[in-house]
């Protein structure tokens, strides 16, 4: 019983998610949100002599750190995300009268990360950037 509920709040949970829809990957207006901050928006979006600081604003939100060197800007994103997989397996069995069941738990955790340098000329316009993306 308490494994059919359990199953059933489940999913009820995950067509309650599914149904919102990833509120979390773009603002209401469809453009991407400072929390997207991955290896393939940043080459996608970044352009050395085209992109602004006001473009890179609007795409991952204000800096985690700036560094002023010889009256140009360095802006540093250093973000990490943390990857939760858990899994569960139950069995039952059964001779005639008796019975047992089992059941075992196994969890994962990774934590997946991305620091990315930004250098503006004095009109505030990217001269450079570099990338570090790691995990353990």
């Amino acid at each position: 019983m308490r494994h059919k509920f359990i199953t059933t709040i489940s999913l009820a949970l995950a067509i309650f998610v599914g149904l919102q829809g990833p509120i979390w990957a773009s603002d209401t207006d469809g453009s991407p949100s400072p929390n997207t901050l991955t290896y393939g928006m940043v080459k996608k979006n970044i352009k050395i002599g085209q992109s602004t600081q006001e473009d890179v604003v609007k795409l991952f939100g204000s800096p985690d750190n700036m560094v002023m060197r010889k009256s140009k800007e360095i802006w540093i994103y250093d973000r990490y995300r943390v990857e939760t997989d858990t899994t569960t397996a139950s069995g039952y069995g059964t001779i005639i009268l008796a019975g047992g069941s089992k059941s075992s738990t196994t969890s994962s955790t990774r934590v997946k990360t991305i620091t990315v340098i930004i250098d503006f000329s004095t009109s505030g316009v990217v001269e450079d950037f570099s990338m570090r993306v790691g995990g353990y």
